[in-house]
């Protein structure tokens, strides 16, 4: 888990690019962002962190108590808590004041103009915001100022990203997962460089014991944990986690697992598509009313009433909510152990027959029923039928540090959580690789599937069926990959979205971009990207019994119509339905959907 994108995701950042400044020859400018240059575009956050990007020439940012720092062409300087500061050419210049040398033009953009006559400096100025009592003490154990430091071949990708917020006027949840993204970096080269004696919460992110408590309450602060057990996993004794826990985070680690799960309720709650009881079970509370007093203890007002408060601000301010996402009466998360140790995250809801979900990578359990990915699989999916789900090891709320990842792991997970749900005969439903694991399932267990239901499916992998050229387009992605993990949130994400999905949507794209570092660690993505890539499982399909529907995109480009093809002709009696799409899994909003969903529904209905 990287625990750093996971505090900052939490905030609920807001942000927006609100300054176009440009200096010549010599200048200097009192900077700080103020209501005035909010409203009356954007609500005014509570807690606020202002950035620069100096888009050519470059310019001194000097905050008191700190010394001056020279930003150049491609850089960005950030201020976690927008403390006054000077942008100039040199030191020693009497200061102008912003909102004595700049306007507002239609279009929500100040305007700064100053300077004499000389070389040009051009910069674009943007905040991040969020309210005060989502805020969280990283961002008070960070300095007044933080540089980022844009390293080579990097500066035409920050270039271009802030370009598109200046003058595509993007909206605000989108402006504020790339500023994000630029304040994670220059927080990860802050804490490379702290030196050996430095301490407080920032040191605490730099000290492994602390780091590796962290990244598990961040992981699992639904579970049982305890001081014990986190000392175990961390390597350290019980005595030792809880005085480096007080010494650089200032409290003890328990206490900082119940605020976050408190944290974590009160983001769902703010949501608005959960009710308290589902709420309360998601983050590890027995009943209602023990989850109750405990919000309560945290925000001072139980969790139905602060809320309602929340509901009020946000309309107030503009920001409200979208409609909550229907949530099925029964949505329980629960988890088992694998053979070899893993605890795989399951659920279900809806009642009926039982269908039988096969994992893919990049799910979430606690937050799939609002992805546009598979948001809408679940709502067909739980409508008549009694859903039984996982999250796949390695990803969402599964184990993330495993003992084995193979595809007989993944088949045995399977077969866990079957026998975990009670399941004796299900109707099985695999999607992409999860169809290779629901193909292995059924061969493996004929007496448990009734009838099986395979999307875009392969029952071997590319480096299995593919001819070289493709292996070497593929092999390219990977390395791309290799080489920018940590920008997969940023537009260089947004380029791997649709390549899986063609038409996505900026909904799509703005939904991974937010929960991206929840589905699970960068670590565990090209492993599984290539296991997927070494599938074979075609000497398993004569052994398949179920009655077979097999689904399949036309111009799916990452499993080819015809690898779906020879999966129906291998399958005795398999039936074989093929819709117009492009998009690796199919998409509620695509023309394709609801033919499909008939499709399968009357195969699972006859």
């Amino acid at each position: 888990m990287d625990v750093l994108t996971d505090i900052l995701s939490s905030l609920r950042l807001t942000g927006g690019v609100v300054v176009d400044g440009q200096m010549t020859g010599d200048f200097c400018i009192h900077a700080e962002f103020t209501p005035r240059h909010f409203a009356p575009f954007y609500p005014e956050p509570g807690k606020l962190i202002s950035y620069h990007y100096v888009r050519s020439g470059e310019l001194m940012v000097e905050v008191e108590g700190m010394p001056a720092v020279t930003v150049r062409a491609g850089e960005i300087v950030l201020l976690p808590r927008n403390d006054p500061h000077f942008l100039e050419s040199r030191k020693g210049l009497k200061p102008a004041e912003v909102d004595d040398i700049g306007w507002m033009t239609a279009e929500g953009t100040h305007r700064v103009n100053v300077g004499s006559e000389g070389p040009a400096t051009e910069i674009w100025c943007g905040f991040l915001g969020t309210d005060a009592e989502t805020s969280h003490p990283l961002l008070e154990a960070l300095p007044p100022m933080l540089t980022l430091d844009i390293a080579s071949g990097q500066e035409e990708w920050v270039d271009s990203s802030m370009r598109f917020l200046a003058e595509e006027k993007p909206s605000q949840e989108v402006v504020a997962r790339l500023a994000e993204l630029f304040l994670t970096q220059a927080v990860r080269e802050y804490i490379e460089q702290l030196p050996a004696g430095a301490k407080g919460w920032i040191k605490g992110l730099a000290d492994p014991a602390v780091s590796k408590a962290l990244a598990i309450i961040h992981a699992r602060y639904a579970e049982d944990l305890t001081i014990a057990g986190l000392a175990r996993e961390a390597g350290v004794s019980r005595t030792v986690l809880g005085e480096r826990f007080v010494e650089l985070l200032g409290e003890p680690p328990m206490r900082y697992c119940a605020r976050w799960r408190m944290r974590s309720a009160a983001n769902m709650l703010r949501d608005g598509r959960h009710n308290t009881a589902n709420i309360a079970y998601a983050v590890g509370f027995n009943s209602e009313a023990a989850f109750n007093r405990a919000f309560k203890r945290e925000f001072g007002e139980p969790p139905a009433t602060w809320r309602r408060r929340m509901e009020a601000e946000d309309a107030a301010a503009g920001t409200a909510a979208p409609a909550p996402t229907p949530t099925p009466a029964k949505d329980a998360i629960r988890y088992c152990k694998a053979g070899d140790g893993a605890r795989i995250a399951f659920a279900e809801c809806g009642t009926g027959f039982p269908i039988l979900k096969a994992p893919n990578w990049m799910t979430h359990l606690q937050h799939d029923w609002d992805s546009p990915v598979y948001g809408h699989w679940i709502e067909a999916c739980s409508r008549a039928n009694r859903l039984v789900r996982q999250d796949m090891r390695g990803f969402g709320m599964s184990d993330w540090d495993l003992p084995g990842f193979s595809f007989e792991h993944l088949v045995g997970d399977l077969e866990t959580v079957a026998d975990a749900a009670g399941i004796e005969q299900c109707d099985l439903l695999g999607i992409s690789h999860g169809a290779a694991i629901a193909m292995a399932f059924a061969a493996r267990n004929p007496e448990r599937v009734r009838k099986l239901v395979l999307v875009n499916s392969f029952a071997a992998g590319w480096r299995v069926r593919a001819d070289p050229e493709e292996i070497a387009y593929r092999e390219s992605l990977l390395e791309m990959n290799r080489q920018r993990p940590a920008f997969r949130r940023s537009l260089l994400g947004e380029m791997f979205i649709t390549l899986y999905f063609p038409s996505a949507s900026p909904a799509l794209i703005d939904w991974h971009n937010e929960n991206f570092a929840t589905l699970g660690p960068v670590k565990n993505m090209e492993p599984m990207i290539d296991l997927a890539s070494r599938i074979d499982v075609r000497c398993e399909l004569k052994n398949i019994r179920a009655e077979t529907l097999v689904c399949h995109a036309d111009k799916d480009g990452n499993a080819p119509a015809d690898a779906g093809r020879q999966v129906a002709k291998a399958i005795k009696g398999a039936r074989y339905f093929e819709f117009e799409s492009g998009n690796h899994v199919p998409l509620g909003d695509e023309s394709a959907w609801p033919g499909l969903e008939r499709e399968i529904r009357a195969f699972l209905s006859a």
